[in-house]
């Protein structure tokens, strides 16, 4: 009976102490797990600071730690959301491919404070984060938590949450990023003719490009040499204007006197290009390339239409201070102007190819730059002199009008 009541007990401690170490156990757990794990209740209304602010106080982070945290979550959010948030942007401003682009190409400045407008964009509530986590880590958890709570649907659940005010202030960016370009395209040679004079044999021709763009090409020497005149070549800049108004500038080259027009031209802006197609024994034409200045200026209205043309000519005159191509107008140089026409003295009968390329260093920015040529294919008879255009491209351009023919000069 003893042996029965004491195994009885024994039992019961057993049990007791089981039960016991159970219950340690798990109060120890529960304490190795709350020191290891951090509950934050986000309110809404935080921007980005103030949250990188309240998760970093919590995991015991450094000022820079809350900062990396900040850049990281931006980052990864607009990773996250980027297809989303360019449809909700270009809905909202009636944005073209332009302002799409560029709009998703300007991602690192969206994490600075002026541009921030996804700070504000989290799913408030209760969050359990283990220390231990990245900031990497914590972020994938706020997305996961924004694309739980926006389903299928998620451009309108993130509209919502952006505030009208940001997105504004985005709108604007992208407007001040947005280059109205000139697009300059050749038109083939004109008034191409032959001239003996002083023994020699000229090809003549008259060159004319006009401005198919967005926004003028406008030309401004650098303002360091202001009232210089022919002592010195000048810095070029071009001034590129945006659509909002405001613009950039950029240096492509330089301004040199031309003392045979006695006034500045751009150095080499056009390149002409003649080559022998079928010429027996025609010599190496390589020394007739050659690359041409030109004062820039309005010169004629073509016939096309376009979002940003100017019916009024704007650059009039081969200035020290300015010149330019106004959209929808066009620089003609006649061929009875100096330097349009190149000496073919040497040259026998044959067919030939003559090229224009304007910008040929691309030093200028453009819309377009696979656009910058324009050719001639021609039969030269140099016995009789006379020369037959058997073909051109481009095939087909707008119609023209010459306006101003006189250069004025300032």
């Amino acid at each position: 009976m003893h042996r029965w009541r004491d195994g009885r007990l024994n039992l019961r401690l057993a049990v007791f102490l089981a039960v016991g170490l159970v219950v340690v156990g798990f109060y120890a757990f529960a304490s190795f797990a709350s020191a290891n794990e951090i509950k934050i209740n986000l309110v809404s209304g935080l921007d980005r600071t103030a949250l990188a602010e309240l998760v970093g106080e919590s995991l015991g982070w450094s000022k820079s730690g809350k900062q990396e945290f900040a850049k990281t979550l931006a980052q990864i959010q607009w990773d996250a959301f980027k297809s989303e948030l360019a449809d909700i942007f270009t809905h909202r401003f009636s944005w073209g491919s332009e302002e799409r682009e560029i709009f998703l190409t300007q991602s690192a400045k969206y994490a600075g404070p002026d541009l921030d407008f996804l700070g504000t964009v989290y799913a408030p509530g209760t969050y359990m984060l283990a220390r231990k986590l990245s900031a990497a880590e914590i972020s994938n958890i706020f997305i996961m938590r924004l694309k739980e709570l926006g389903g299928s649907n998620m451009s309108a659940f993130l509209k919502n949450l952006l505030m009208a005010e940001n997105m504004e202030k985005i709108s604007k960016f992208v407007a001040s990023e947005m280059d109205l370009l000139p697009d300059l395209l050749l038109y083939p040679a004109k008034d191409i003719n032959i001239e003996k004079k002083d023994g020699s044999t000229y090809l003549l021709f008259t060159t004319m490009y006009y401005n198919n763009g967005e926004g003028p090409l406008e030309l401004r020497p650098d303002p360091k040499t202001k009232g210089i005149k022919r002592d010195i070549d000048r810095d070029v800049l071009q001034r590129i204007y945006r659509i909002d108004g405001t613009w950039r500038e950029k240096f492509v080259g330089n301004f040199l006197w031309h003392q045979p027009h006695l006034h500045y031209h751009y150095r080499d802006f056009v390149e002409y290009d003649l080559e022998a197609i079928d010429a027996p024994n025609a010599p190496d034409l390589s020394g007739v390339r050659t690359k041409s200045t030109f004062c820039v200026r309005d010169v004629s209205r073509v016939d096309i239409r376009l979002e940003h043309e100017r019916e009024e000519a704007l650059y009039l005159i081969c200035g020290k201070e300015l010149q330019g191509i106004s959209v929808g107008w066009a620089d003609t140089y006649f061929y009875t102007y100096s330097d349009q026409r190149l000496n073919i003295s040497d040259l026998p009968s044959g067919t030939y190819r003559l090229t224009f390329t304007v910008n040929p260093e691309n030093a200028l920015d453009e819309i377009n730059l696979n656009n910058n040529q324009s050719s001639v294919e021609m039969y030269y008879n140099r016995g009789n002199g006379t020369v037959k255009v058997l073909k051109e491209s481009p095939e087909s351009m707008p119609e023209f009008k010459h306006v101003y023919y006189e250069q004025v000069f300032e």
